[in-house]
């Protein structure tokens, strides 16, 4: 396994790809997970982004990128025709250098609840567009690996993968976001764990508030997650996994007394709401007793200030765990971009 960083983690240092890479050296980690293709060229100019992995297998760093356009066709302004346009192109530009495993999401969140269209819908559509996808992705070895960005439950998205098939879609674990939904951050590892390729690796505290919990991010080590369990359930799948710490702040709010709420996640069982509960109510008891800063007061502090002594503090973390469990990368390196990948699992 190897421990890099979502490139969205640096965004207020007003950073270009390159100087990205360098930082992300230099501050001793393993690769980047880049944001959008579009980002770098919007015309996907092949010269600029052969040169940004380029720099990325020059440093010997890992690097991914991700769709730049939803894969939900209800979160979109483009015609049915133009959307699947602008993602065939994007895979192809991807695989001309190298990238296969790409990230892409479904929606922000907010969607589950309150757009007009149902979610199961919206799941279903989303499988369609993705199941129309499947012969470039096929042709180039690719797969859009989607996200649990705190719209989809890791119930949602192995049904989804499975019914559209695994060689073309898969998890980018949020590792923390699954407490979105009242997902046990273990159980849910278990269930994504076969189909996870990518991640957004951080960790989380969940405290209650009036209509349910909300959830404050942190950096892998200071919050509720169980890394120890949950990294050799990861690599059992996956050894050289990479493990892209994405940190931010704010405070989200998550309305789980809700009867609407409860009715949209028709998944979650009993057993492990109150197991959920049970790690809020852990948190609940470390803030009382001042073992983790007051949430609100610690939002105070601007991100920009504490990036890199928590984007440290994460890899530090997880990389001596990782050593201590005998996760080292084991895998193959990525080839350099001017190779095609067969055969690839």
């Amino acid at each position: 396994m190897r421990v890099g960083v979502d490139t969205f983690t640096l965004r207020d240092l007003k950073l270009d790809p390159f100087q990205q890479l360098d930082t992300i050296k230099a501050w001793g980690l393993d690769g980047a997970q880049f944001g959008g293709l579009r980002g770098f060229s919007p015309t996907l100019d092949r010269g600029r982004l052969k040169a940004i992995r380029g720099r990325a297998d020059e440093l010997g760093l890992y690097s991914h990128v991700s769709v730049s356009v939803t894969c939900n066709p209800h979160l979109t302004n483009l015609a049915p025709d133009e959307h699947l346009r602008q993602l065939r192109e994007e895979i192809e530009a991807a695989a001309d250098c190298g990238w296969h495993e790409l990230h892409g999401s479904l929606g922000g969140g907010d969607e589950r609840y309150t757009h007009p269209v149902p979610w199961p819908r919206q799941l279903a559509d989303s499988a369609g567009l993705i199941r129309k996808l499947g012969p470039v992705l096929r042709q180039h070895h690719s797969r859009i690996d989607l996200e649990t960005h705190g719209d989809s439950t890791t119930f949602e998205l192995v049904r989804l993968i499975e019914d559209v098939g695994p060689d073309i879609a898969g998890f980018c674990l949020d590792t923390a976001n699954v407490m979105c939904h009242c997902e046990d951050p273990v159980l849910a590892a278990k269930r994504a764990a076969p189909y996870t390729h990518l991640t957004h690796t951080k960790d989380a505290i969940a405290f209650f508030s009036d209509t349910g919990y909300r959830r404050q991010t942190l950096p892998p080590g200071r919050g509720a997650l169980d890394w120890a369990k949950i990294l050799p359930i990861l690599a059992e799948h996956s050894p050289d996994l990479p493990m892209s710490i994405e940190d931010h702040k704010w405070l989200f709010h998550f309305h789980c007394f809700d009867p609407h709420w409860l009715a949209l996640h028709p998944d979650l069982t009993r057993d492990e709401f109150a197991a959920f509960m049970r790690l809020v109510w852990q948190c609940q008891k470390r803030i009382l007793a001042g073992e983790i800063r007051e949430p609100d007061e610690y939002e105070k502090i601007p991100h920009v200030d504490e990036v890199e002594e928590r984007l440290r503090a994460g890899v530090t973390y997880l990389k001596a765990l990782i050593r201590r469990l005998g996760l080292e990368d084991r895998g193959t390196p990525a080839p350099p971009f001017g190779l095609s990948i067969q055969n690839r699992g």
